[in-house]
């Protein structure tokens, strides 16, 4: 064999050597043996988790008013058309008047004929008051001669008679007055009913705002009946929108208002808006067997690029953690096969309540901003109930220990901080408090000495599509979790 041929054959089996000897450390990696089982690992990191609640929803004016006619008829004039800007007031429309004009006119006249009613009235009360007065004069005259059998009694009878039919008479022009002043009343309401239906033959803008719909135009007649027929739509504001978006009901606990918001609309695919939820209403919306809550987000629309009508994609963060400890999802769906874990792993980690401490009272001071009495305060609270703490540490302690602990920890930094706390940082411990109760202890695992997967459990809270925060339990930044296991033939 040349030696030409022979180095020709020595620089091919020397990548097939390395290529071979990386196989095999690669099959080896946390692997059980050659052949079985590997298992792909990754690190926990620090970073950043954002919940989000994907939905959609229209965009709609804050305020959108549909302008319709209480009257019909013929429209005369449309003075309004597609995105006119109009001020309360203005008319937008004018409906022919000559019906209108007639029934002012006839009810003026109505008016004018009650006046009259009321005056002959009153001229026949001053007469039947006159007639009054002569019947008794004439009483008194005849009860003087009666008196003096001057004249006979049946004269001074029938004066009394004529008294009394006087003082009748005056009741009843009493009375007719009366009807004739309701009367006038009736007919001046007619009037001003006659006016004010001519006057709402002019359409007019009710609020300040841009025309987004017009129906009608000149010569078309307009008939009100029950529903008064919609003429015109106005926006009001177009700077602020809201998005009525739909959110399942599955994720509807986890949005509240205040929350941040982005979106697209299909208009502008490279542009992000930014809003904030205003409301979630409680009426629920049922179809198909899927229940759903309409959820109010307000926007700017300074530059009037969103139209009333457009789909908006939305993505609500209904969390957010910046800096936490955090770990793929992958590694909470990992369950070795029939559970086989070492139960070694649960008491792998030796840290005990007073590191537990040492880290509540840190993250409280980054949420809550703990002065350094609070802090002070926490922390003398912490050593006066030390000797109610268990001295073998958390790591020999069962669940439910465990649990009792945590509770107890917690209530004492209530009880500890509420009389403390600034109004400021009262909703901070609100919402720390209800992180803490919506966390759950789950399991993970890491690759033991023994090559077998070693349980931890972690104090889990809020998750994203790819990771999930990590607020407490057996795990540091950089320990490498698994997150599936192959199998090597």
């Amino acid at each position: 064999m040349t030696k030409r041929r022979l180095t020709y054959l020595y620089t091919l089996a020397v990548p097939v050597v390395l290529i071979g000897g990386i196989a095999g450390l690669l099959n080896g990696w946390g692997g059980s043996a050659e052949k079985g089982l590997v298992y792909d690992t990754a690190a926990v990191t620090r970073g950043q988790i954002r919940k989000l609640v994907s939905t959609s929803g229209p965009v709609r004016a804050l305020v959108t008013v549909s302008v319709g006619s209480q009257l019909s008829g013929k429209v005369e004039a449309v003075n309004a058309d597609f995105n006119t800007e109009v001020s309360p007031g203005q008319v937008l429309a004018v409906l022919d008047r000559k019906t209108y004009e007639a029934k002012v006119a006839q009810a003026e006249a109505d008016l004018g004929a009650a006046d009259a009613a009321l005056s002959n009235q009153e001229a026949a009360m001053n007469k039947s008051k006159a007639v009054l007065q002569a019947a008794e004069t004439n009483v008194l005259r005849q009860q003087g001669l009666a008196e003096k059998r001057l004249a006979p009694q049946l004269t001074f009878e029938t004066a009394l008679r004529d008294r009394d039919v006087a003082k009748a008479d005056i009741g009843v022009a009493d009375a007719q007055i009366a009807s004739a002043k309701a009367t006038i009343a009736q007919r001046k309401a007619v009037l001003e009913q006659a006016r004010a239906d001519l006057d709402r033959t002019e359409i007019r803008a009710p609020i300040e705002g841009t025309v987004i719909s017009r129906t009608v135009d000149p010569g078309q007649t307009v008939a009100a009946s029950l529903q008064a027929p919609e003429l015109f739509k106005i926006a009001q504001d177009l700077s602020r929108i809201r998005i009525e978006a739909q959110v399942n009901e599955a994720d509807v606990g986890a949005v509240a208002e205040g929350n941040t918001v982005s979106f697209l609309v299909d208009a502008y695919p490279e542009r992000q808006f930014e809003g904030r939820v205003t409301q979630v209403r409680l009426a629920a919306t049922e179809l198909n067997n899927v229940v759903t809550y309409t959820v109010i987000i307000e926007a700017q629309n300074d530059d009037r690029r969103l139209f009333p009508g457009m789909t908006a994609s939305v993505m609500i963060e209904a969390a957010r953690r910046d800096g936490v400890l955090r770990i793929y999802n992958d590694a909470l769906r990992f369950k070795p096969k029939g559970e086989a874990a070492n139960a070694r792993g649960g008491q792998r980690d030796s840290r005990g309540g007073g590191d537990r401490a040492e880290r509540q009272i840190e993250r409280l001071k980054e949420e809550l901003r703990l002065t350094a009495d609070q802090e002070k305060a926490i922390r003398e609270a912490l050593r006066a109930s030390a000797g109610d703490t268990p001295q073998a540490g958390a790591a020999a302690m069962g669940g439910d220990e465990r649990r009792a602990m945590r509770q107890k920890m917690q209530a004492m930094m209530e009880k500890t901080l509420q009389p403390l706390m600034s109004d400021e940082q009262r909703p901070l411990f609100e919402k720390w408090k209800q992180g803490r109760q919506q966390a759950r202890m789950v399991p993970v695992y890491v690759v033991g000495g023994d090559r077998q997967p070693e349980r931890r459990m972690v104090r889990a809270g809020i998750a994203d599509d790819q990771f999930t925060e990590v607020l407490g339990g057996q795990l540091r930044e950089g320990d490498l979790i698994i997150t599936r296991a192959r199998e090597v033939k």
